[in-house]
């Protein structure tokens, strides 16, 4: 069975689903515990995310190819992260079925809203998500193949949470449309 999952239950709409919660740990946690109770053979993560600059248009959805966890403390020399976990390779399988970009995903615990910060975050990365990782390397941990597939909100930086707020309906549409995409029949039956 491939599982459903999102951050919270508006993102999955009426997609059949489990719902994780908002934040790294939380979603983690929540994916933990599911993975134990219902032992799925895959799960795909649907959401919304920020595109970095030069990043994906916002209400256009992506799959996820390389998911990493970065500290914007320790990118800005005020903190050090002590064995960071690598980046989790996505299972391409899961989500060969629909043609979407596919780009580099970050976790960070925050929303980021400074430009220096954001540029600083982008090296390498083209889309900011807060769940994503912790989801994935939950999903690693257990040998459980992991997908995601986001809807883009929003650009990251200072104007994020009005853009996300004002774009996010469309995000969530195409994400779940991706979606959709995935568990229909090819031949129309």
């Amino acid at each position: 069975m491939i599982l459903l999952v999102a951050p919270v239950r508006e993102e999955l709409g009426q997609l059949p689903g489990e719902v994780l919660g908002i934040g790294t740990v939380p979603a983690a946690v929540r994916m933990a515990g599911i993975i134990h109770e219902c032992r799925p053979s895959g799960v795909i993560m649907v959401g919304t995310g920020s595109a970095y600059a030069g990043g994906p248009a916002q209400g256009e959805a992506i799959k996820a190819r390389r998911i990493g966890l970065a500290s914007g403390a320790a990118l800005m020399g005020l903190a050090y992260t002590p064995r960071p976990p690598a980046p989790v390779i996505c299972d391409p399988r899961l989500v060969s079925r629909i043609e979407l970009p596919e780009v580099d995903v970050l976790t960070t615990n925050s929303v980021t809203t400074d430009p220096v910060l954001a540029g600083r975050l982008a090296d390498g990365w083209q889309v900011e998500h807060l769940e994503v990782f912790g989801v994935a390397y939950a999903c690693a941990q257990a040998g459980v193949p992991f997908a995601a597939i986001l809807g883009i909100a929003s650009r990251v930086g200072p104007d994020a949470h009005t853009q996300w707020l004002t774009h996010r309906t469309a995000a969530q549409d195409a994400a779940r449309g991706a979606v959709v995409q995935l568990f229909t029949d090819p031949d129309g039956d």
